[in-house]
């Protein structure tokens, strides 16, 4: 034989994962098949091919010449992935000494029992273990009906043992002697034949069938397979003596992308065999990538195998192979490509990932570390057919709702990453999660819509990353949730799309009724929808049919704030609406606006509320008055509603009490960030003048008295302190982190107090913290030293100095900067505690 010839033959072999047969091999390297057989057996006289010992014959490598240096597990589709925990229990079983322990692989026909058999096999070879000599197959259903055959193929037999044995005869475990027996199908073995076998396990001796003293002994390691039940087929005794069970998933159950992966692996073998690139029709595909057959992958490969003969039969000439009718939505295959496509990231780089991923309980951090983070799928192969759908349907869902899709389209490329990743990373940081839902309820109900489709496995993390990703992108101010339903496949869908599309935002939410569904149908359906929901600002609702009436005291026990009912749903419609709603304008003002310009049918609950509330509001931003409502939750009593509006809002709601005398009768209190001028009734609050210690006992006794306990004032206060200042640093600090700064400035307070002997009130508190902070800052970034008017020295606080006692107090803050803090700065600090 050549060496070129050799190398030839030899690199066939390499390439194939599960073997390959004599004929494969022939058509593979241009031989004929009783030349290439020759040489195949030649190579196995030199111990460089092994051949099995079933039929057809599958030839392997002995040696990993043509092999990768990476371990051989990693061919094993799903080996980082659903299968990591079995790969690592069959490791720790192989590596045991002296020879490993006795291994059982269950699983369903086709799941690639003996392909793992055999990838053990290669393992062992690999580490140069004990026991890797040679791997003996036997299948033991063959000799099911034949115990005493089966016996004595197992074992071996002497001479006249019985009717046929004309001579001594060597049995399988005497051939596995320095390897590895393979025993599938073990539980067709007679329950005799099973304590033949476990006796063996203990001892490492058998004899031969036949033999009544003579004891053989064999060094073996033994791999098991079933199909059954192990606790119901295997005796007990015989089960306790295997250390390790590894479980193999029916296909259907297997990840999707580890579906995707064998798929292509077996049309990539088939392609590879003919040496032709295949376009697999999309729709068979995808059929065989969600089909669930009884013969699992082996029933897969068969008929992967005769798509790919049916097309061969037409397109025999052509360099391309066409699998199915449909010739332009197809799934590519190239016959040259690297056989596997497993994902294949550094564990440095996962270990950073993960840290970086729990490593911050801020949003926006968050957001910017994943979406800044120097990954791309690119880097693992580019992107898979799974991945693909999911941005389709990602894609399709956010036109559906938007009718665009620019607001996802940024955002794809990191997500698919990320969820070819999602095996390795999890992405389980539930404070993140909650502080979402509760900060951009409108981001995460958008991500959940948007997601809806995607396949199960994919869908929460899918719905995660783009709540995150999405923060900006979706309006959070919208007060109200507004709804069309509407009979029809995609009417109210279609409405939904224009209206969001023109309105540049995320306001309708739409759902598509049969046109034979009841007012009970549209209303379960309608529950649903506002069961997700935060409904205490309101609802406003666009139907196409039935009685508002009806709707009305249906649905209005299910929501907490106010609901409007509109029996018009057009496009047009729809717009005023939404543009009203962008615009933050009241239920008053819309249902006013709407009797001026259209003609229809309205059901509105007069009245702000039901239930006894107080609105919050902040004319420094919505986002503040959200923050407060989270802040004043656990002192306010639960049964009072805690209803946050934008400031111009409450203006009009305040100017309706006037012009509607009992609008708000259930409004406990009103408090805000400003003064108001309130000419109601109701109770309103600056809650900056909780500051003010005068003023926090006159609330505590009055303001207060209906919707807080007295004993919850000092912590109420002292948490509003701690707001108010991170608040105020958060707008005016440019360089120091809010949070680390008001710690370091309250303990000098603290300090202070003891040291000067006074004890501050709430308001120079607050005066202190906003100033000591601004005053470190500036000192960092370089402030001016403005000449000072008094010599220093001489001041005294509570006949105490104050320049050295406050130059001591400020020492550890000069020393954590590396700042010296200038006499004017300490001149004005001076005038703000002596006051």
């Amino acid at each position: 034989m050549k060496e070129s010839t050799r190398r030839h033959l030899l690199q066939g072999i390499g390439e194939e994962q599960v073997g390959i047969t004599t004929t494969e091999l022939a058509k593979k390297i241009g031989l004929s098949r009783s030349v290439t057989s020759l040489y195949l057996n030649e190579l196995a006289k030199d111990k460089e091919v092994i051949k099995s010992e079933t039929y057809p014959i599958v030839w392997r490598l002995t040696s990993h010449e043509y092999h990768t240096s990476q371990d051989v597990f990693e061919q094993f589709i799903g080996s980082k992935g659903s299968a990591k925990s079995m790969i690592k229990t069959c490791k720790a079983a192989m590596s045991y000494p002296p020879k490993g322990l006795p291994v059982l692989i269950h699983g369903n026909s086709g799941v690639g029992k003996t392909y793992l058999a055999h990838l053990i096999f290669d393992y062992l070879n690999q580490q140069q273990a004990n026991c890797s000599d040679n791997i003996v197959v036997f299948n033991c259903a063959d000799y099911a009906n034949n115990p005493e055959l089966l016996s004595s193929t197992l074992f071996g037999h002497k001479k006249g043992a019985y009717t046929g044995a004309d001579k001594d005869k060597k049995g399988l475990l005497s051939k596995a002697d320095n390897g590895i027996l393979f025993l599938d199908e073990v539980h067709r073995l007679s329950y005799e034949n099973q304590e033949k076998l476990f006796q063996f396990m203990d001892s490492g001796q058998f004899r031969l069938i036949g033999e009544e003293d003579k004891v053989e002994t064999a060094n073996v390691r033994l791999i098991f397979a079933t199909t059954e039940d192990p606790k119901e087929v295997l005796l007990p005794t015989f089960l306790r003596r295997i250390s390790a069970v590894l479980e193999l998933a029916d296909y259907h159950l297997r990840p999707l992308q580890e579906r995707e992966t064998i798929l292509r692996v077996l049309f990539l073998k088939e392609a590879k065999l003919l040496k032709k690139d295949m376009m697999i029709d999309r729709l068979i595909f995808d059929r065989f990538l969600h089909e669930k057959m009884s013969g699992n992958i082996g029933q897969l490969a068969n008929k992967v195998k005769l798509y790919c003969a049916d097309a061969l039969h037409y397109q025999e000439d052509k360099d391309v192979l066409y699998i199915g009718d449909n010739h332009d939505d197809v799934v590519k295959v190239i016959y040259d490509e690297p056989l596997n496509q497993l994902v294949d990231v550094s564990k440095e780089m996962l270990e950073k990932l993960n840290v970086l991923l729990h490593s911050t309980s801020d949003v926006l951090e968050l957001r910017e570390t994943l979406l800044g983070f120097p990954l791309s799928k690119d880097d693992f192969g580019g992107e898979t057919y799974v991945l693909k759908q999911i941005r389709e349907k990602i894609l399709a869902n956010t036109k559906q709702i938007m009718g665009k899709v620019d607001s996802v389209t940024p955002y794809l490329e990191k997500l698919t990453t990320y969820l070819l990743l999602k095996d390795c990373i999890k992405f389980d940081h539930q404070p993140i999660k909650q502080m979402i839902s509760m900060d951009y309820p409108r981001t995460a109900l958008f991500a959940k819509k948007i997601t809806s489709t995607l396949p199960v496995e994919y869908k929460e993390e899918a719905r995660f990353l783009l709540s995150l990703f999405l923060i900006g992108a979706i309006k959070e101010e919208i007060a109200y949730h507004a709804l069309l339903v509407a009979h029809g496949d995609t009417t109210a869908s279609s409405i939904q799309a224009v209206s969001n599309q023109l309105c540049g935002n995320y306001v309708f939410d739409a759902i598509n009724m049969p046109l034979d569904a009841s007012i009970k149908d549209i209303v379960l359906e309608v529950k649903s929808w506002l069961s997700e929901r935060d409904t205490s600002e309101g609802v406003i609702m666009l139907v196409d049919m039935g009685s508002l009436v009806h709707f009305y005291k249906s649905l209005k026990p299910e929501i907490m704030g106010e609901l409007l009912v509109v029996n018009n749903l057009t496009t047009s419609f729809a717009l005023e609406i939404g543009q009203q709603l962008l615009n933050h304008h009241t239920f008053y003002d819309i249902t006013k606006n709407i009797k001026q310009k259209f003609i229809t049918d309205i059901q509105y609950f007069e009245g702000f509320s039901n239930d006894r509330n107080v609105i919050i509001s902040s004319i420094l931003g919505y986002d503040i008055a959200k923050k407060l409502k989270k802040l004043f939750e656990p002192f306010i009593n639960p049964e009072i509603k805690i209803i946050v509006m934008h400031f111009n809002e409450l203006l009009d709601i305040l100017d309706r009490e006037n012009s509607d005398k009992g609008y708000l009768d259930t409004t406990e209190l009103i408090m805000t960030t400003s003064y108001l001028d309130n000419k109601t009734a109701v109770s309103s609050v600056n809650l900056l003048d909780i500051l003010d210690e005068d003023t926090e006992h006159q609330a505590m006794k009055y303001t207060f008295r209906n919707t807080i306990h007295e004993k919850y004032m000092t912590d109420l206060t002292n948490k509003c302190i701690y707001f108010f200042s991170k608040e105020g640093l958060s707008e005016k600090l440019n360089f120091l982190n809010p949070e680390i700064i008001i710690k370091q400035v309250e303990m000098i307070i603290e300090k202070c107090e003891r040291r000067f002997g006074i004890k501050f009130n709430v308001k120079v508190k607050f005066n202190l913290t906003m100033h000591l902070a601004l005053m470190i800052e500036r000192t960092i970034l370089g402030s001016v030293d403005y000449p000072v008017p008094t010599d220093l020295s001489l001041l005294k606080v509570n006949d105490n100095y104050f320049y050295s006692n406050i130059k001591d107090l400020l020492s550890s803050i000069e020393d954590f900067y590396r700042i010296s803090i200038s006499d004017w700065e300490l001149y004005v600090l001076h005038e703000i505690i002596a006051s």
